[in-house]
This record gives C-alpha cells, structure tokens and sequence, in this order.
C-alpha cells in the first residue's frame, strides 16, 4: 500500500472488506501496443488479485488482465506495489507474494521470476548502468541488490526502519527510511561499494524522492497522524552534492507520500482528503518560487505518473477498494483531458513511447 501513515488501519479496512469476486473470463492476449499506458493494480490486500491493465493510446482501448492473457491464466500475485520498464521489459513487484515477474512490453509473456521469501518486497530501483537491481524489503530494515540480468540476491544493505523510495544520484542510491511516519530519516548508499556513506534527516515518514531539473532533491514525507504529537507532512529539499538541507516546506495537511517532477519544472505530491484512507487532491509546487498550489487538481487520488513528453498529469482514483479504479488524464494546466478504466487498486502508472 502506498500510504505508510495509515496502512495498518487499511490494511485493517482491506481485510475485513474482502470477498470473493466472480471469476470474469480471461481476456484473449492483447496486440503489440507501441504507445502504452501500463497500469499496474494492486488488488485487495492480501489477495492474488494484482493486476495488469493497459491503455493503448493509438487506438484508444484499454486492455484488462494482459499478464493473465498472455501467460495460459497464470497471476502475477498478491499486492503488487511497483513496476518499472526498462529495454523493452516490465519489472513488477510484489510485496504479498512476494516475487518480482520480468514480462516483455511486446507480448507480454513471463521472461523471468524470482522469489523472495520473509521480505515484503515493496519499492524496486533499477540501475542499467551499473546491471544491478535495489529492491526494498519493507521490514528488515535493508534493501537487497540483485543482479539485473539473473535477478539473483547479490547484497543485502541495511538501512532505516520500513524502506520505500529509492532515487539514483551519480553513484549514489538515496533511500527512504519511512518507518510508517516513526522514521525520518534519508540513507545514502555508495552504489559502487554497497556501504553506507551518510544518514540524512528530514521530515516524518520519507517516502518517496525525485530530483528535480537543477539536481537537486525533492523528499515528501507523510508525518505521522498517529504520533505524540502528530505531525503533518512535508517536503524536504537536499543539494545535490552534500545531501545537506537547503529548504523544507511543512503541510497543515498529511501527504499522501508520492512524489513526481513534471516537465515545466513543477513538483507534484498528492494530499490526504479529511476521512479518506485512500489518497486526495493534487498539490503542485513551484521548483524556484517554492510556491504550493493547495488542491491544484481536485480529488481523491490514489497514484500518480507525469508524461515527461506532454507534460499530461496521470492520477488514479481507487474508488475505495469498492470497485475497480480510473485513471484520469489533464494537461499540464489542469484541465480533464479522458479518463479511462483500470482495475482494483491501481497503484503504479508507466509509461510505454
């Protein structure tokens, strides 16, 4: 799940909501697609229901169940939680399953699969440069480094309490210590060694990072609703070279914990709506100014993806877990461009040119 403020209490919620969906027969392979969205889908916690879906923008359909379709009703697993694509390859992560599916972007066929058993996998980071592979292992305090090419468990590092997002810097790998809004810490990782060079602090529960378009590093961070005291979210920025804070700016709100840069230099977070456990509204900020646009895009959205080309801002809405989500398109000024349909939970939004 995204939000680590409150995932105990989804969890909580997913759980008991639970129940035994009819079987919808699979769909027939999807063609080749050359200009995709890819939308990775959660399902309900705890279930086999992550799902694939993709938007083929050329002809403006929407392809549902395509691992299914592809691999004879094989599933990808349980809680899927990131996805990247890299040389014509998916890499999906699993965090319930636990397992990590290789799938070609061309048929979408199983390539390779690795098991990683007691690890509660949840962000991955790959590294073509270098042929490596970082993936965080959400209650062990570390994070594994497997080989690119075999996807064999080459390292584990140890880091801060309950690691999400990971961001390449030169050869530097920054990591997200989130602690569920406990931990507020940032660890720095010398990708060409494996140990740890410093140990940044910011605000409560870093989550999620992006570099923004003058190197430097955009951190978001939930705060923690549940703490003594409470404390709201906020952004922390770091230089680039020194990892030293340069400047914060603090919510009157908690974030939802995801981060993204858009094109015309624009950072983008997503809040938390009053009562909701499953996102909010879309916050921009101004990379120069530091100016915040509260509620830019208004809503309830769960996950986000920027389209460095257009500039066209991606958010997913996972009507509660109810129902199977949308995924809704607008420009770069905000204006609702098409919405199309995803699946249960959509989570993770890539980008297929």
């Amino acid at each position: 799940m995204k939000y680590v403020v409150f995932v105990l209490i989804v969890a909580a919620l997913l759980v008991g909501g639970c129940k035994n969906d009819p079987i919808v027969p699979l769909n027939p392979p999807a063609p080749v697609v050359a200009k995709a969205i890819y939308v990775l889908n959660e399902g309900n916690f705890g279930q086999v229901e992550a799902r694939l879906s993709v938007y083929d923008v050329t002809r403006d359909t929407v392809y549902r169940d395509v691992f299914e379709g592809a691999n004879h009703g094989q599933h990808l697993g349980s809680t899927g939680d990131d996805m990247k694509l890299l040389n014509g390859k998916a890499y999906i992560l699993m965090s319930g399953s636990e397992n990590l599916d290789v799938i070609s972007l061309t048929n979408h066929t199983l390539l390779q699969s690795a098991n990683l058993p007691g690890n509660a996998p949840h962000d991955l980071l790959l590294d073509s440069a270098r042929n490596r592979a970082y993936v965080t292992r959400l209650y062990k305090s570390s994070l594994y480094v497997l080989n690119l090419s075999t996807l064999a468990v080459l390292d584990s590092i140890a880091v801060g309490s309950n690691p999400q997002g990971m961001v390449m810097n030169g050869n530097d790998l920054l990591v997200c210590n989130s602690g569920y809004g406990s931990d507020s810490t940032v660890s720095v990782i010398d990708a060409t060694t494996n140990m740890l060079k410093t140990t940044v602090r910011v605000g409560q529960g870093p989550t999620s990072l992006a570099v923004a378009s003058n190197g430097k590093i955009w951190i978001a961070c939930t705060g923690n609703a549940f703490g003594t005291p409470a404390t709201n979210g906020s952004i922390f920025i770091l230089k680039s070279d020194t990892y030293a804070v340069e400047d914060s700016i603090v919510f009157t709100e908690n974030l939802w914990g995801s981060i993204a840069m858009g094109s015309d230099g624009s950072a983008y977070v997503i809040g938390v709506s009053p009562g909701s456990f499953f996102g909010g509204p879309m916050h921009k900020i101004n990379t120069s100014t530091k100016t915040v646009t509260m509620s830019y895009i208004s809503g309830n959205y769960y996950s986000m993806g920027i389209d460095g080309a257009s500039g066209d801002i991606y958010l997913a809405d996972a009507k509660n877990f109810s129902a199977d989500g949308i995924v809704n398109i607008f420009s770069k000024d905000g204006t609702a461009k098409k919405t199309f349909a995803a699946q249960k939970g959509p989570g993770v939004i890539a980008f297929k040119y």
